[in-house]
Parts: structure tokens; C-alpha cells; sequence
């Protein structure tokens, strides 16, 4: 019964692991087998069977039980594997994970985790739990935490230099923070130095305040200064000599006020001293305020014609006559305020007088204001001796009254005077103008005359009649006699004109009347003709009474007669002047679209030739050509302004490139020429720059020269000494390649191989390759000898296990430990020597062939790894010495490792 139970037994329970490993692939995950998976798992007593029904159930938490508490540490790591691939796959719920990540102590799980989690929170777990500094550094770089996080991770890192190239790498608000954390460090770091330098400074400052003369000044400095020191003295603690620093405070405090005790006593005194003068002035004060209110009522009195009223003044006079003598007040200001009020008293005593001449001068500015202000010269001439006596009259009352005049009075003589005198003023001005105009008429007619230009007196002697019309009598009287003879004069001139004009005029209508039949006259000619004879006859004068309007009109209609063949002509210059206006208004629609234009290599030439352009377009009608002018004229200095600002900046640009480019004559070769290959672009992107563009130019390549001979010399330098260096090269290169090629011993290939390595070559030299080919070939030499040495480690082991009667130590030295051990247990020496012939891939005849196939298979599949030659030869040596049967078996392993 039993036997029929071990044949009917399901596979999964089958003692061949193997067996039971195929089982697996055939049950299911369900309740059915579910149960069978877990107890092979975690109960197989093989680690292959057991990693089969793990990778079967495939379940996190059984891989975390296993990465836990199995016996195979190969299959732990694989659990663990797993399990982090499984997380990174995201294929377990967050609160499992969150768990797992908890539970895990392995750093290396965790930072896994930490660089590909896509939860924040739990990423940001694992980085505050782990606390790595590239772990930080690379997650403050990413967009996954947020920033509040990502503040937290800032927290963790205290290196200066980490800080100061993160604010450079982080984008803001991040960077901005750190910036200012590392600038408060550093502020930190520096602030005793500076306090203490504030500190010394305001101690220097105390000490010195006691040396300034005025004690006000000492005073407010010392306040200054105290509150500068109440700022600084709650960061004193930052200094280790703060207790002395305060008490050398407290002592210079001391040393002050013992020095200001006495200069307190003297201000005091000066103060008192102050106070009685002040109270002095303030009695003055009062007594002129007095005398004032007093003269005020006084006045007011008059006005009013209450004169029986001032007795009580005269009594407030004596009394504060008498209150000024007993104060205590200078002598001098005394002796003014009683004058003063003996001056009031003396008025007192004159009272009907004043109030008589108070009378008149109200009568007087009741006339005034009456009066009607003038309104022409001719009403300035009647009004004006009126308006003088007024003024004189009331100069005189008011010098009379003094400050017994009435203060509404005087506003009403205000107003009055400030009615009439500018219209007055300027009446009286422009009377006197006139005068001297007619006067200095009078004197050019005398001039004229005794010069013997007569043209010219018969106008003048008409704007002379004129003005002197408009004069007041008494200015004609002034000016009578010169205008009566100029008047004589020119009577005679008249009859003298009309004896030379007559006959001149006659000749001059001759000459149009005979132009004006003519033929062979060209336009420009005849109208010039026409216009000096007009001129002419303006300057002719008036002709005999008699014939004066005969020949005025026979001149006009000759001059009309030979201007008529002008008109076509001046017609056509008319027609082409609108033309050019035409052409002249396109040119300046052209510069305002010029201003639009960027200032490129084209705009200086676009604007010589609007202007040669302005300068061909011809004549135009005149103001027209004003207007046109002035706009071309504005435009052209807007587009030539643009010009001067460009090259301007450019002479500034080109200065600086020349600058930079003399600059860099103190840098490498290398990097001069580079540097001066981009100003070059640089300089062709500016444009011209003036007149002195050209000088620029010349200085920029004098630099620029230089930098590039100072390149060729370094070249030819350079080429010296590589080609100096190329020779000892090759020389060197040659004997170490000899070496190589007579090297037959490992010794002497590997030091034929050291120092073919330690050859320094120059950069880009044919021996470069040459080198390379070399050590190859000494490397394929001493990988020859290095497999021969192997395999004669072989020849050597198989001729020691020939001999019937060995010992471990006869054994080579590589294979000694594995030397009769007995701990195969699976494979016999016959079955390891078919599976070492199977795996060299040898032929093999042996019967067991196929067994033994099927044995390594399921090794392979249990250990998950493939079988060697060399591991199943130490197997094969376990079974110790090689018995006299087992001779072919030795004869066959000879043959695989021959």
C-alpha cells in the first residue's frame, strides 16, 4: 500500500527538488493551490523550489516574509530585489508602502526609493530619514517636492560652498532665499569685526567731544553719539572684551561731565544774562506798541473831529514818559521813545493847524477822485498841470501831518495815484517821445539837406508834418523855428524838381515806347528793363504842373506795352517753380520717411543724395521756399543728429573694443587670438564712427597685429619644440620597441611593457599609433605565456595524479585545497569526467551521457547558474588520489585539457 501511495503522490511532494520545482509551474494561485505555493515557499528545504513558488505567488508581503526570515542569503537579496521593483512599480497600495519603508533598514533599498518615488510625502520621508547629501542635492534640482519641502531639505545642508552653488542652480523664490541666508551668514560672521570697529569709533567720538569749545554743541553731539551707542550696546555680548569696552564707556562718561561741570556754570549765567535782555526788548516792545496806540486814537480823533477828547492822552503821554525814564533800558533807545513822545506832544499842543491841513487834504482827494482819467493824448495835454499841483499839495500835507494822518487817507491817495500814474506816465512818455522824434526828424531833414540828398526830404518832410501836428502847443513852440525852415527848404527843392524831372521823364517814355515795338529783346532782359525805368522814375520827382499826369500815364502804358511779351515767359518759371515745389515736397516726404528708417550702412548715403537732390530741384516761388527751406533745414539736422548720436556711440563701442583687445595682451596666446578674433566680429557689427574712424581702425589692428604675431611666434616656438621632442621621441621610442621585440620572459615583458606605457609622446605624432600597436602586441605575447603557464599548471597536476602513491603537498598549489575533500555527493568521478567532457564540448562516447545531462541541467536550473570546467574539475579532485581502474578517466581529462 505504501508503495502504491509514493507512485500516486502528487509531483510538489516528489524527493527530487528538481521535480518539485516543475511541480509549480502546473498549480494555480487560487484558494486550491494557494495554500500548497505558501508551504513550499517557506517550507522547501531547497532554495530553488522555494524562490519558484515565491515567484509563482508573487505577493509583496510573502516577498517581504522571505527578505526576512529565509535561510538562503542569495535568496533574501532576491526578495529584497523584488520587493524594491515592485514598489518602484508602483503595484502595492501607498499605506503598504508606507509600512515597508518604515520597517526597511537597508540604505540602499531606501535610496532607490528616494530617486524614484513619485509620491512627494514619501519621497520627501525617505530623503529626511536618510539624510544624504546627494540625495538632497538631487531632489532640490527636480520639480517633485514642493517648496516648503524642498525649504525643510535646505535646512540639512551647512556647507557654505553646497549653499552658495545651489543659489546659483535652483530657480526662485529658493535661490533668492539663499542668497540672502548666505549674505546673513556672512553679516554674521562679520559683525564682531564691524562691531567692533563701530565700537573703537564711538569711543574715539565720546573721548573727543570733550575737546569742542561750545558746550551746546558738545552736548548734542554726546547725544548723538549716546544713541549710536544704545543701538551697538545689546550686540556688545558678541565680543569677549565687552566688560571692559563698557566700563572705558562709563569712565570717559565720568571724565566729561567733570569737564563740563564748570562750562554748565558759565552757560547758566550767559543763559540769565540772556533772559534780562530778551525781558528788556519785550519793554521796549510794549512802550513803542503804546506810543503807536496812541498816535492811532490820535488820529482817529481828528478824523472824526473830536478834538476836545485828547486830554486823556495827554495824560497817558506823562505817564508813560514817566515809566520809560525809570527803566532800566540803554540810554540810547531811551532817549528815541522820549523823543518820540515829545514829538506826540508837540502834535497835541498843534492840534487846530493839523486839523485844518487834515481838512485840505480831504478836499484835495475829493477833487482828485472826481476827476476823469484821460484818455487820449489830447485830454493827457488839458489834465496834466492839474495832476502835478494834486501831487505837490499832497506831499506837502502829508510831510506836515506826519503820523497824524489818517491811515483811510492814505489808502485813498493809494488808490488814486495807482489809477492815474501809469496811464499818466505813459502819456507823458509818449508825449516826450514825439518830441524827440520830430526834433531828430528835423536834424536828419538839416543833415540831408547840407549833404545834397534831396530825393529822400520830400518823404521825410511828410512824416515831419505829421508828427508835428500831433504835438501840444507848447512843444510846437519849442520845435517852431527849425520846422519853418525845414518848410522853406523843401518849397525851394519843389521848384527845382519840376525844372530837371520834366524833360528826364520824357526821355525815360521814349525809351519804353521804342522797347515796346521791339523784337530782338529776350524776356529776362526786357522785364529787367522795365523795372529800372520804373525805378528810375520813381526817383525823378514830380514834373511840371502841367504835364505831370500826361506823362505818368504815357509811362504806364509804354512799361505795360513791353512787359506783355514777359508774361508767357514768367508764366512757364512759374509753372516750373510749382514743379520743383512738387519735387521739393517729395524730397522731404522722403526724409521723414527716412527718420522711420534704422541707421544702417545705406543712411548716410540715402541722405547725400536727398540732399544733392534738394540741391538740383530748382528755384521756387519765395515764401513757399522759406516754408520748404525750413522744414528741409529741421529735417536734415534731425537725420544728422541721429547720425552724430550713432557714431557717438559708435566711437564709444570702438574705444572699448580697443580697450578690451589691449586687454588681452596680457592673457595666454591661445586666448588673446580667440579673443581678438571676436572682437573682430564685434568691430564689423559697429558702424562708422566719424571722422575719426579711420584713426580707431588703425589703433584696433595695431593690437590686433600684434596679438596675432605674438601667435605665430608662439607657433613657431612651438613647432621648434615639437619637432625637438618628435626626434628624442622616436629615439627613445626605438630602443624601448627593440625592448619589446627581444622580450621573451614574462619579467621582461611586462618591464619592455611598463616602460613602452611610461613613454611620454608628443600630441599628435605617428608614434602615438605606433605605440598602441606595440602594446598591443606585448599584451597578446604575455596573454600567450599566461595560458601556456595555465595550462601547463594542468599537464603538471594530471603527471602528479599518474603516480599511485601521492599527497596533498604534491598536489600544485592551485588545486591543493580541492584535493580529497570527499564532499561530492551528487556525481561520481566517471559521471565528472562524461559532464567536464560534455561542458569543454569534446567528444563523448560514455555510456552515461544521458544521465549525466540530465544531472547537470537540474544543478543549473537549482543554482540558477551555469557549471565550468574548472568547477567540476575540483569537484573531480575531491575523490583524492586517482585509483589504477580510474587511469582512462585521468588519459580523458589529459585530452579536454590539452
Amino acid at each position: 500500500m505504501m508503495i502504491f501511495k509514493r507512485w500516486f503522490a502528487p509531483k510538489w511532494q516528489h524527493k527530487d527538488a528538481a521535480v518539485r520545482q516543475q511541480a509549480i509551474a502546473g498549480l494555480s494561485v487560487d484558494a486550491q493551490h494557494k495554500e500548497i505555493l505558501h508551504e513550499l515557499a517557506f517550507n522547501d528545504g531547497h532554495e530553488a523550489v522555494r524562490r519558484a513558488a515565491l515567484e509563482k505567488l508573487n505577493e509583496f508581503s510573502l516577498w517581504w516574509q522571505a527578505s526576512k526570515q529565509d535561510s538562503a542569503e542569495r535568496l533574501k537579496q532576491y526578495a529584497e530585489t523584488q520587493l524594491v521593483q515592485m514598489i518602484l512599480d508602483n503595484r502595492i497600495s501607498v499605506h503598504l508602502k508606507r509600512q515597508f519603508i518604515e520597517e526597511c533598514h537597508r540604505s540602499s533599498i531606501l535610496e532607490k526609493l528616494a530617486l524614484t518615488e513619485a509620491d512627494a510625502d514619501i519621497r520627501f520621508s525617505l530623503i529626511m530619514r536618510l539624510k544624504k547629501t546627494d540625495l538632497i542635492l538631487t531632489n532640490l534640482q527636480q520639480d517633485l517636492l514642493s517648496l516648503e519641502q524642498k525649504r525643510q531639505l535646505l535646512t540639512l545642508i551647512t556647507e557654505p560652498k553646497q549653499l552658495e552653488k545651489l543659489s546659483k542652480q535652483l530657480a526662485e523664490p529658493l535661490a533668492s532665499e539663499l542668497k540672502l541666508q548666505l549674505q546673513q551668514q556672512q553679516e554674521a560672521k562679520d559683525k564682531p569685526v564691524q562691531l567692533r570697529k563701530v565700537v573703537n569709533l564711538l569711543l574715539a567720538k565720546f573721548n573727543a567731544v570733550r575737546e569742542r569749545g561750545d558746550l551746546t554743541q558738545m552736548q548734542q553731539k554726546w547725544q548723538q553719539y549716546q544713541q549710536e551707542w544704545d543701538a551697538v550696546q545689546s550686540d556688545l555680548a558678541l565680543l569677549d572684551d565687552a566688560v571692559e569696552l563698557t566700563q572705558k564707556y562709563e569712565k570717559i562718561k565720568v571724565l566729561t561731565e567733570n569737564a563740563w561741570a564748570p562750562l554748565r556754570k558759565e552757560q547758566q549765567q550767559q543763559l540769565a544774562q540772556q533772559q534780562k535782555i530778551v525781558a528788556l526788548q519785550q519793554q521796549q516792545q510794549q512802550f513803542e506798541n503804546q506810543l503807536q496806540a496812541m498816535q492811532q486814537q490820535l488820529s482817529q480823533l481828528m478824523s472824526e473831529g473830536r478834538l476836545d477828547e485828547t486830554d486823556p492822552l495827554a495824560a497817558e503821554a506823562a505817564t508813560l514818559l514817566q515809566q520809560i525814564s525809570q527803566s532800566e533800558l540803554a540810554v540810547g533807545i531811551k532817549s528815541g521813545l522820549q523823543k518820540a513822545l515829545a514829538t506826540f506832544e508837540r502834535q497835541l499842543q498843534q492840534l487846530p493847524a493839523q486839523a485844518e491841513q487834515l481838512f485840505k487834504l480831504t478836499r484835495l482827494l475829493a477833487d482828485w477822485s472826481s476827476a476823469v482819467v484821460p484818455a487820449d493824448a489830447v485830454q493827457f495835454q488839458y489834465i496834466e498841470a492839474k495832476y502835478q499841483q494834486w501831487q505837490q499839495e499832497w506831499s506837502k500835507g502829508r510831510k506836515a501831518l506826519g503820523a497824524m494822518l489818517p491811515e483811510s487817507l492814505v489808502q485813498a491817495q493809494h488808490q488814486l495815484n495807482a489809477q492815474w500814474q501809469p496811464l499818466m506816465s505813459e502819456f507823458a512818455a509818449q508825449t516826450e517821445k514825439n518830441l524827440k522824434s520830430v526834433r531828430s526828424k528835423l536834424a536828419e531833414f538839416r543833415r540831408l539837406y547840407e549833404a545834397g540828398r534831396y530825393k529822400v526830404l520830400f518823404g521825410l518832410f511828410k512824416g515831419i508834418q505829421q508828427s508835428y501836428a500831433e504835438l501840444s502847443v507848447a512843444q510846437q513852440q519849442q520845435l517852431a523855428k527849425d520846422y519853418q525852415a525845414a518848410e522853406q527848404q523843401l518849397q525851394q527843392l519843389n521848384e527845382l524838381q519840376n525844372y530837371i524831372a520834366t524833360p528826364r521823364k520824357q526821355e525815360l517814355v521814349a525809351q519804353m515806347q521804342a522797347l515796346a515795338v521791339a523784337t530782338d529783346v529776350a524776356a529776362p532782359e526786357r522785364a529787367e528793363q522795365v523795372k529800372l525805368a520804373r525805378a528810375t522814375w520813381q526817383t525823378l520827382g514830380r514834373a511840371d504842373q502841367a504835364l505831370e499826369a500826361d506823362l505818368n500815364q504815357a509811362f504806364n502804358l509804354a512799361c505795360e506795352q513791353a512787359f506783355a511779351p514777359c508774361r508767357d515767359y514768367f508764366a512757364a518759371q512759374d509753372e516750373q517753380r510749382k514743379q520743383n515745389a512738387l519735387i521739393k515736397q517729395q524730397i522731404l516726404a522722403d526724409l521723414i520717411a527716412l527718420l522711420e528708417q534704422p541707421l544702417d550702412k545705406s543712411f548716410d548715403s540715402q541722405l547725400t543724395k536727398l540732399q544733392k537732390s534738394w540741391r538740383e530741384s530748382g528755384p521756387t516761388e519765395s515764401g513757399l521756399y522759406k516754408e520748404l527751406s525750413a522744414r528741409f533745414k529741421t529735417l536734415v539736422d534731425q537725420l544728422k543728429g541721429r547720425v552724430r548720436g550713432q557714431h557717438e556711440q559708435n566711437l564709444t563701442e570702438k574705444q572699448q573694443l580697443i580697450q578690451k583687445a589691449q586687454q588681452l595682451l596680457n592673457l595666454s596666446v591661445d586666448e588673446a587670438v580667440a579673443g581678438a578674433k571676436k572682437l573682430q566680429q564685434d568691430w564689423k557689427q559697429i558702424g562708422f564712427a566719424g571722422k575719426t574712424d579711420q584713426q580707431l581702425w588703425s589703433a584696433f589692428r595695431v593690437v590686433c597685429d600684434q596679438i596675432f604675431a605674438n601667435k605665430t611666434a608662439a607657433k613657431q616656438q612651438q613647432d621648434q619644440q615639437w619637432a625637438e621632442q618628435q626626434q628624442q621621441a622616436e629615439t627613445q621610442f626605438a630602443e624601448v620597441a627593440t625592448q619589446c621585440t627581444q622580450a621573451a620572459t614574462a619579467a621582461e615583458l611586462h618591464a619592455a611593457q611598463g616602460a613602452l606605457k611610461a613613454l611620454d609622446l608628443p600630441a599628435k605624432s605617428a608614434l602615438l599609433q605606433q605605440k598602441q600597436q606595440l602594446l598591443a602586441e606585448v599584451q597578446q605575447k604575455l596573454e600567450i605565456l599566461e595560458q601556456t603557464a595555465f595550462n601547463a599548471g594542468y599537464q603538471q597536476l594530471f603527471a602528479v595524479l599518474e603516480q599511485a602513491d601521492i599527497t596533498a603537498e604534491a598536489i600544485p598549489a592551485r588545486f591543493r585545497e580541492y584535493f580529497a575533500k570527499g564532499n561530492e555527493e551528487q556525481l561520481t568521478r566517471a559521471q565528472l569526467t562524461t559532464a567536464i567532457e560534455l561542458i569543454s564540448g569534446k567528444d563523448c562516447l560514455a555510456s552515461d551521457k544521458a544521465q549525466v545531462q540530465l544531472q547537470l541541467l537540474s544543478d543549473k536550473h537549482n543554482s540558477g547558474s551555469s557549471l565550468t570546467v574548472d568547477a567540476l574539475l575540483t569537484r573531480w579532485l575531491s575523490f583524492g588520489a586517482v585509483k589504477a581502474e580510474e587511469q582512462s578517466l585521468l588519459q580523458r581529462l589529459k585530452v579536454v585539457f590539452a
